[in-house]
């Protein structure tokens, strides 16, 4: 039985003060840890000294062949390589497949200087532009003593507008959403809200939909980027949270003009408690089932050592702690941390097979 409520939440789990002071340390870890991450990654740092080291380990020197225009490849299990062309340099992916170029060091643009290009999965090839061009689409030769790059005569790209009539069609169709989509910022909070949030035609019960997201966006715009850019959410800005909030108002003025919206607040508070009455419902469902596997005869399986968290039922972000409190009879005990004794026991006992614990425990969650 699927989710009612449209998107993700996180589990709350409420800790002891023991449980909290054991995690601690955790945390302190993690923190730690996502600041290196942010410093090793940074731009200096990672062009310097960790690309150079990764490159050493993933992606050895190779020699070159003009006639197979490929890296000469001895292990199949290599996952990259490198050629030297000259002064430039290609990176090649080849794991497990034939050699493709990657990303190239020091090619030679068409203004004389020498700079990084990168090939796309769309099997063009980019390189770093300016102003309002963030990229400049083109395609490269590479030869034995040089990589050139070459732009492409004309880097339009090519949207093609869905016939059906969508949200998709609606917003691409929309000029003040087209010309507010060149603000880069704008364009980053509104691809996020298209992709995370479920909207609504307003009076209707017709869900939106989109058919390529990524790809609209990228060819409105119309500044050398492609649906990866946002497919990834790769998104070359940073924004405020003042920003943000700035950016949505102006997306969701856009949506209503267009006759769509997303859930009100309201509306999310029932689904929330929809979906809590569906996991209850599951729940008993299961709890029911576990009588006939406690009359099974210990040993009937192997024993599985599974180590679940005895604990009342789960309530995830946005859940009232009050629900479980008004639950009673059957309900009330499937919901309760028996549930999760029985669970273990029957695994300890070897009563039930490893699919079964784990269909019942999936009613745990």
């Amino acid at each position: 039985m699927g989710r009612r409520y449209p998107y993700d939440r996180f589990l709350q789990i409420d800790l002891t003060p023991l449980e909290q002071l054991r995690y601690l340390p955790m945390r302190l870890w993690w923190r730690l840890q996502a600041w290196f991450n942010r410093l090793w990654y940074s731009k200096l740092i990672w062009r310097w000294l960790g690309e150079p080291l990764h490159d050493r380990k993933f992606a050895p020197w190779a020699a070159y062949s003009g006639r197979a225009k490929a890296p000469v490849v001895t292990d199949e299990n290599q996952i990259g390589c490198r050629t030297r062309h000259g002064v430039a340099v290609m990176h090649w992916s080849c794991f497990r497949q034939a050699p493709s170029p990657n990303h190239a060091r020091k090619a030679l643009l068409p203004d004389g200087t020498r700079g990084d290009v990168q090939s796309r999965t769309t099997g063009r090839w980019r390189r770093k532009g300016r102003g309002d061009r963030l990229w400049i689409i083109g395609d490269v030769d590479i030869r034995e003593d040089d990589i050139v790059f070459t732009d492409a005569a004309s880097q339009d790209l090519t949207y093609e507008l869905p016939s059906a009539d969508c949200l998709e069609r609606d917003l691409a169709l929309h000029r003040p959403f087209v010309d507010a989509l060149a603000d880069d910022k704008f364009a980053a909070v509104a691809h996020s809200m298209l992709a995370h949030l479920e909207w609504m035609r307003i009076g209707a019960r017709e869900t939106g939909w989109f058919e390529s997201l990524h790809d609209m966006i990228a060819c409105l715009r119309n500044k050398g980027e492609d649906y990866l850019d946002y497919k990834l959410a790769d998104y070359q800005v940073t924004l405020t949270d003042a920003e943000k909030a700035t950016h949505a108002r102006r997306m969701n003025e856009i949506m209503r003009s267009l006759g769509w919206r997303t859930y009100t607040a309201d509306e999310l508070r029932a689904r929330m408690r929809e979906d809590f009455r569906v996991r209850v419902e599951r729940r008993v469902e299961a709890w029911r089932r576990l009588d006939a596997y406690e009359a099974r005869p210990a040993g009937s399986h192997d024993v599985l050592a599974r180590t679940p968290l005895v604990a009342d039922m789960a309530l995830y972000e946005g859940d009232d702690e009050e629900w479980l409190e008004e639950l009673r009879g059957e309900e009330k005990m499937a919901a309760s941390a028996q549930f999760v004794q029985r669970l273990k026991r029957l695994a300890d006992s070897g009563r039930v097979t490893a699919e079964e614990y784990e269909e019942l425990f999936q009613c745990l969650l």
